[in-house]
């Protein structure tokens, strides 16, 4: 009862207890590993990556979604790597007509 509780509130929580809503509604475990890997992806290098996921990790909560996480990722790289940042645009541009 008390994590149902916690939960409705969008408490913070361990993040290998939290589950993180997708665009589509859909649900799945957060992974500190996709999201250091994306970044990555994007061209940041590792420390970057590596700071953004902790922060990341640092904050989760119940309740969490993909759009709190993307847009924390873009507040970062926008002010450390403007590379990366208009890669991780490029990207979600692409992303976004395909669906």
């Amino acid at each position: 009862m008390a994590e149902q509780q916690q939960m409705e509130r969008g408490e913070a929580r361990p993040w290998q207890e939290t589950m993180v809503r997708k665009s589509n509604n859909q649900e799945e475990q957060f992974n500190p590993d996709k999201i250091r890997r994306s970044i990555q992806n994007a061209g940041a290098n590792q420390q970057l990556a590596d700071e953004i996921t902790q922060d990341i990790q640092g904050s989760t909560h119940s309740m969490m979604t993909t759009f709190e996480i993307d847009s924390r990722i873009q507040d970062v790289l926008r002010q450390r790597d403007q590379n990366a940042y208009q890669n991780w645009m490029r990207w979600k541009e692409q992303h976004q007509k395909m669906r």
